[in-house]
């Protein structure tokens, strides 16, 4: 199986699916309420990844926690504006490093008595994989760096061309940022896991609230988590939901259609999402839907005509659907994300994906 890897320009290949990453400004969050209590913390200026904030009479409950250590402070910096009390659990959706790499500087604010929440394969998938990605990384990224640098010395780019103004400051603050980057994976840890769950797992605070943290089977990874607040009509969904097309490469296609009909289902009116901004009703998880039933369908077809991956790509047609993504600017920006999504349902149904 082909593993998601964020090699060392993980930044420059999420603001191909997420566009408007960007460069220049500090990272920062929206802190925005969307119940009682219940904060959407949107990710601004680089900080693409979102979290959510429960705060609960006697403490906080925290989903996801970022790329880096640097930007999970400043959430908690933002947190410690509408609360003193402290944060005891921090759940990941899931293992991928935009979710889980600022795990320790919650450790360091608030000590021994914090719950690192996910379930059981999130658990092994952060030893076994997101681990060997920091490890990874570390390694790569000096050269990466050193290949921009150089292109700056040059001022010419990969392919030869010269460098316009605006490509050599966007170039200039990339290497910036993953300077700054490589310096925090070195000084990055997770801490263990002190809480796993299979399939569902509730925690009842005092005061009533009830939080629900469910699994519903493999979706955009093979243990993604949901946070429920059945009271506040809330979800959390980690990226089986964002308002772009998902990043597909490490999931399970058909499974995670029948994993988005199951949070469907749910008594929710407002969707905290993996990225972009918070979900008003159901429409975009339908759409998301729709799609995923489209490209399955026209894979599928493809697959069984004995299509290549390449000729797959080019048989499959999804520009119908761009309009339900308005957070592509562009038509290619769009296609660029539907074609990780064909690649990786092409391997699905081709039975390259033993797992």
């Amino acid at each position: 199986m082909r593993s998601f890897r964020l090699n060392s320009w993980a930044c420059v290949w999420l603001a191909v699916l997420l566009p408007g990453l960007a460069w220049a400004q500090a990272p920062s969050w929206d802190l925005t309420p969307v119940a009682d209590g219940v904060y959407a913390a949107i990710g601004r200026n680089g900080a693409f990844g979102n979290c959510a904030v429960v705060v609960n009479r006697d403490d906080v409950l925290v989903v996801d926690s970022s790329m880096r250590p640097s930007w999970a402070r400043e959430l908690i910096r933002q947190i410690k504006k509408v609360t003193d009390k402290p944060v005891r659990y921090v759940v990941n959706t899931h293992w991928h490093p935009d979710h889980t790499q600022g795990n320790q500087a919650f450790l360091e604010a608030y000590g021994p008595q914090v719950e690192f929440i996910a379930q059981r394969y999130t658990d092994e998938d952060i030893t076994g994989k997101e681990l060997q990605y920091i490890q990874q990384t570390v390694t790569d990224l000096p050269g990466q760096i050193a290949k921009m640098e150089a292109s700056l010395a040059s001022g010419k780019a990969a392919d030869g061309t010269a460098l316009t103004d605006q490509a050599r400051a966007a170039l200039e603050s990339q290497a910036a940022d993953q300077k700054a980057y490589l310096a925090e994976l070195q000084q990055t840890h997770i801490p263990a896991r002190t809480l796993t769950f299979e399939s569902s797992l509730s925690i009842q605070k005092p005061g009533g609230r009830v939080i629900e943290i469910l699994n519903f089977g493999k979706g955009h990874t093979r243990g993604d988590a949901v946070v429920f607040l059945p009271a506040e009509r809330v979800v959390v969904t980690g990226d089986l939901l964002t308002t772009g097309v998902p990043f597909f490469r490490d999931s399970y296609p058909s499974h995670w259609v029948e994993v988005l009909e199951s949070v469907r289902k749910l008594d929710w009116t407002t969707a905290i999402p993996g990225h972009g901004d918070v979900l008003q009703g159901k429409g975009q998880i339908e759409k998301l839907i729709a799609f995923m039933n489209d490209l399955q369908g026209q894979v599928k077809a493809a697959v069984a005509q004995g299509k290549s991956l390449e000729e797959t790509k080019k048989a499959v047609e999804l520009s119908k659907r761009l309009a339900d993504f308005p957070v592509y600017k562009t038509p290619e920006a769009y296609q660029r994300a539907v074609n990780v999504a064909i690649e990786r349902t092409w391997m699905e149904a081709s039975g390259k994906i033993t797992e």
